[in-house]
């Protein structure tokens, strides 16, 4: 994993399945940026729906801010839509 990334997840170890599911995205754009393969985006893809809906129920729960879910999201997006 590329170590460039904005939110690091050893950071939300302690959050359930934030800091897995934000390594297994940002492993999945690391592969989708070596090799822009279909296959690849649609890994990248389905890890980003896994990390959206982690972060939704961590708001829900209030493990996440409103405020820090939104940034996780538009930085997500960000990543997404490259």
């Amino acid at each position: 994993m590329s170590n460039n990334y904005k939110y690091d997840p050893e950071v939300y170890s302690g959050i359930l399945g934030l800091s897995e599911d934000l390594a297994d995205f940002y492993t999945s754009h690391d592969a989708y940026m070596k090799e822009a393969s279909i296959k690849n985006r649609f890994a990248f893809e389905k890890k980003g729906r896994e990390l959206f809906f982690t972060v939704k129920h961590r708001e829900v729960e209030g493990f996440l801010s409103p405020t820090e879910a939104e940034e996780f999201r538009e930085y997500m997006k960000g990543l997404l839509d490259d």
